[in-house]
């Protein structure tokens, strides 16, 4: 298994869109702190690089690897290794490399310029970010035979927590503003692993009005700490869940 994980690991770095994609975290992690004078704001844009392209650009790239090593998967299972092997090596190794990617590019030069509970926990949210969405993206790639099916579905499912599940809880708030529905939205909010990194992240900064409506509610119950710990440990549920459809279709896929 660890031979998996470390030639599925070694591949990755000798493809050039991981290069770009670790090249285009440093750029962005590095630069921004040479550019901008208060690190506070600096969390703030690396936290919408988290929100937004983070989850995208794993996911995406996920899904075209795993068509991409069709043979290679055939070739590991007409070996005598067993299928749980396989596939949990490929998910580790292919997550092992976004990792390598976002601790050099974002997470050293947060650790450097600004080492805060708000850099550690945009860390930690990042790491369950890239995680999580390449375990979606290989959840979708496990189900479905054609490859462009399977991106369309990628695509939805980030389009959906990076931006329509805001505007559906938006729309709630406005619609039943008259009726005590915060414990909904509190509840709602675990639904969106996108929305629990912005607000464990947020909580600790100053920029409140940033905090979106969800995010607001989040504090409001919870306040201080025991938030932070309630949200990772629910970022801790959405990175096993797929894993686990993941592992339980690949155990009975015939390829």
């Amino acid at each position: 298994m660890n031979k998996i994980i470390s030639n599925i690991t070694l591949d990755l770095f000798q493809s050039k869109a991981i290069l770009i994609y670790g090249i285009l975290l440093a750029v962005l992690g590095w630069g921004l702190f040479v550019l901008e004078s208060q690190p506070e704001k600096v969390i703030l844009a690396i936290l919408q690089i988290n929100l937004v392209v983070l989850p995208l650009i794993t996911s995406v790239f996920a899904t075209i690897y795993f068509y991409k090593s069709s043979e290679f998967i055939q070739l590991l299972l007409i070996q005598p290794i067993k299928r749980s092997r396989i596939i949990w090596g490929f998910f580790s190794g292919l997550n092992l490399g976004f990792i390598a990617c976002y601790l050099l590019g974002i997470g050293l030069p947060l650790l450097i310029f600004y080492p805060t509970l708000a850099s550690g926990l945009l860390i930690v949210s990042g790491l369950f970010l890239s995680v999580i969405f390449t375990g979606l993206a290989l959840l979708v790639s496990t189900h479905q035979q054609d490859k462009s099916r399977s991106m369309g579905i990628v695509l939805l499912i980030w389009a959906f927590f990076s931006f329509i599940f805001d505007g559906i809880q938006l729309w709630v708030i406005y619609q039943f503003a008259e009726y005590p529905i915060e414990e909904g939205i509190l509840a709602s909010t675990f639904l969106n692993p996108v929305s629990i990194s912005r607000i464990i992240v947020v909580m600790q900064t100053e920029a409140s009005a940033l905090l979106g409506l969800s995010g607001a509610v989040f504090k409001d119950f919870f306040g201080s700490m025991v938030g932070a710990i309630i949200s990772i440990a629910t970022l801790v549920v959405w990175t096993v869940l797929p894993y686990i459809f993941i592992r339980k279709r690949f155990l009975s896929r015939d390829f």
